[in-house]
């Protein structure tokens, strides 16, 4: 989405897009966890950076005129 930062509609749809294959890859911890690919610890930690992540994004898409040109 940096690349496409030229334009705030072209550059929110991107950074909405981060935010939902990073909400895809939540599921797949959760995923992990129930089949215990993974222990409760990892899981919590990596679902906690990627609430972090996304918290981020959503700044990003509602702020996005800062970061266009």
């Amino acid at each position: 989405g940096w690349r496409k930062r030229r334009y705030v509609a072209v550059f929110r749809n991107k950074v909405t897009d981060s935010m939902q294959e990073a909400s895809e890859t939540q599921c797949w911890l959760e995923f992990s966890i129930a089949c215990q690919y993974i222990d409760q610890r990892t899981f919590h930690e990596l679902d906690n950076e990627y609430e972090q992540v996304i918290a981020m994004l959503n700044s990003m898409e509602k702020h996005a005129e800062k970061f266009c040109y």
